[in-house]
Parts: C-alpha cells; sequence; structure tokens
C-alpha cells in the first residue's frame, strides 16, 4: 500500500493489509515498509512508502493493496532498538555519518524497513527493526 507523510502513519495501513490478509485465510510473514524519498517535494511530502507483508496468495486483492516481487541486492542493515520515532534520525545518521566513509554507494532502490516485533507485542524501547540501506554492486576489479 502506498502511503505520503512520515513513517509514523504506517499503522492504519499495516492493519488494513493484515485485515485483507484474514479475510482469504493467507498466511502472513514478515512486516516491512519501503521508504522512497521525492527530492524537490515540500517537507511534508518529502518520503512516501509502502507499507508491506510477506504472504502467499492466489487472491486478487481489493483496490489501494497491490500484490509485489521484492528484487534483491546488497544492503547496508542498522538494527534500531527502541521506539520506531527514531527511523528518521537513524536514516539521518547511516546516510550522513556512515555511508561517506564506507567506500559504498547507495543503489537506486528503496530502503526498506524490516520489524522484528510490534508494538502489540512489546513496550516501545524494546521494539527492534532492521533499517536496510540499498547498495551498488561492487565493481569488478
Amino acid at each position: 500500500m502506498r502511503d505520503v507523510g512520515p513513517l509514523s502513519y504506517v499503522r492504519p495501513s499495516l492493519r488494513r493489509l493484515f485485515a485483507w490478509a484474514g479475510s482469504v485465510g493467507a498466511p502472513t510473514g514478515r512486516v516491512l515498509t519501503l521508504s522512497f524519498q521525492q527530492v524537490g517535494a515540500a517537507p511534508g511530502q518529502r518520503w512516501y512508502w509502502k507499507a508491506a507483508v510477506e504472504l502467499f496468495t492466489r487472491e486478487l486483492p481489493p483496490p489501494g493493496i497491490e500484490l509485489e516481487a521484492l528484487g534483491g541486492g546488497r544492503h547496508a542493515v542498522h538494527r534500531l532498538a527502541g521506539p520506531h520515532e527514531g527511523i528518521g534520525e537513524a536514516y539521518r545518521r547511516l546516510f550522513d555519518e556512515w555511508l561517506p566513509g564506507s567506500g559504498e554507494t547507495a543503489a537506486e532502490r528503496p530502503c526498506m524497513e524490516l520489524y522484528r516485533n510490534s508494538p502489540a507485542e512489546v513496550e516501545a524501547t524494546r521494539l527492534i527493526t532492521d533499517l536496510c540501506v540499498p547498495l551498488e554492486e561492487p565493481r569488478p576489479g
């Protein structure tokens, strides 16, 4: 499901995804979001994201939900321990501090946030989220 705005708005989209998966009996797996930056957009509209959940079904989704396969590739992964409100700052540190000195180049693919648990399971200080920055493949030689 695609939405625009802060990543903190993702919960309603995930609830809708799980409700649909449950209604068609589709078993679900990992929960993630894909983050995209819109260069030149207004500050509140700069990022958009897609809420996603792994599932297998032959059912067609309702309007507003799409079935997509995610591509692979190399990623730098940072494990964030704590509230989801820290995701933006963690990405800022990854892109502004780690990436320039790493010898790596960010790829033109979306970042992924892989949620290892949820606010329904643990208190906010115990949330675990893997932040995945896509990397270019190394050049031969």
